[in-house]
């Protein structure tokens, strides 16, 4: 039987990650997926059984609550930031889809990181721009280098992404190495580029970090993209924001509108209410303590078996393959016969980009005990 038109994109397809996952037998221990593996903390919970009692559960602004967009721009108040320059996102991924519609178009050029998120190529082609790359390296720990972007810039560029923490490999930018990125986009002869900064895993850095957001009242055209999925492991609650120029404002909050009209206000309110409360500092330490571990954790059961990369934020490292290891294969093929052999699941580093071919992600997501049981038996296989 025939079947009406649809037209056919390269892009809406699986990742590679989902489609080993789907794969996976029963019982295998996903060191792979880039979720925590504890749920919402309790207080949180709790906040938002009293909040679906006693607030209504209507739309809100499409840019979101105002009380909540009041305290996340005064977190930034003293580079100018003001609640009109926020909004509340379904999640960072939703707040990048919205911000690639509003910046791109066949006409432009975006760089986007080698390694980098998986999604970042797809979201691109989705909105009619076709990538260019700029490489971060082991020599430098897969760190952002600013002169690794600088040299890949064109004319047509008008969007430079960084990720930091960095999924995939956990490796951080440090304030010399952004500085020299805004002197650059400040001093640019073509003009001034778009700074997006996706910084998802904010406040989950174990070294000196640093972020694009501290040079927001200098350099007018820097974008900032926040959320509560992994430091508050709220993945399932789907909150994010974008903290960006006013002149880009009311163009993305049209996007976002359009797209999925407000975030759920359960979700709003819940983090309103516990946004700035002791409750979350105190799990804000906590949580970056149990990560800090984990971290650990990976280097002691592996690091003496294999060279390990990143691991300085998120929760990841990058484990570099030998030629033993991959035989006249592939770093997707280790991974899948590690993970039906052995019941352990990892993510090839070539779903990332060219610079981690022959490399696997390592998620230390999973809570603790999983963790230790899955590390124990890649130490095995990696002795063998």
């Amino acid at each position: 039987m025939n079947q009406p038109y649809f037209p056919e994109n390269n892009h809406l397809r699986q990742s590679k990650l989902r489609q080993i996952f789907e794969k996976a037998p029963k019982g295998a221990i996903n060191l792979g997926l880039g979720q925590p593996g504890e749920d919402t903390p309790a207080f949180i919970r709790e906040v938002a059984a009293r909040v679906v009692r006693e607030k209504p559960m209507g739309y809100t602004l499409n840019a979101g609550i105002l009380s909540l967009r009041e305290k996340l721009a005064s977190e930034y108040a003293h580079l100018g930031v003001t609640p009109d320059r926020v909004c509340v996102t379904a999640g960072v991924q939703e707040g990048l889809y919205a911000l690639f519609y509003v910046l791109l178009d066949d006409k432009t050029e975006i760089l986007l990181p080698d390694p980098g998120f998986l999604t970042y190529p797809s979201l691109s082609a989705l909105n009619k721009c076709e990538p260019r790359y700029y490489s971060l390296t082991a020599e430098d720990n897969f760190r952002f280098n600013a002169d690794r972007v600088i040299e890949n810039v064109t004319h047509k560029s008008s969007v430079i992404l960084i990720a930091h923490p960095s999924n995939p490999t956990g490796s951080v930018a440090t304030h010399e190495e952004l500085r020299k990125l805004v002197d650059f986009a400040k001093n640019r002869k073509e003009g001034p580029i778009w700074l997006v900064s996706d910084e998802v895993y904010a406040g989950m850095s174990y070294t000196e970090s640093a972020s694009l957001a501290d040079y927001m009242d200098e350099y007018p055209y820097i974008i900032v993209l926040r959320g509560a999925s992994k430091s508050h492991h709220m993945t399932g609650w789907r909150l994010g924001w974008t903290i960006m120029p006013e002149i880009l404002s009311k163009k993305y909050i049209a996007a976002h509108q359009y797209i999925t009209t407000c975030v759920s206000t359960l979700t709003q309110e819940t983090f309103n209410a516990i946004r700035g409360t002791e409750a979350e500092k105190e799990w804000l330490i906590y949580q970056n303590n149990l990560y800090r571990t984990k971290r650990d954790m990976v280097e002691r059961y592996l690091g003496d078996k294999r060279s390990l990369y990143g691991g300085e934020g998120a929760f990841y490292w990058i484990m570099k393959l030998t030629e033993e290891d991959l035989g006249n294969g592939s770093d997707e093929d280790w991974v899948m016969k590690t993970m039906n052999d052995h019941l352990v699941m990892t993510v090839p580093g070539s779903a990332f980009g060219h610079q981690t071919e022959g490399y696997v992600r390592i998620s230390y997501g999973p809570v603790m005990e999983e963790l230790e049981k899955g590390l124990k038996i890649l130490s095995e296989v990696l002795e063998r």
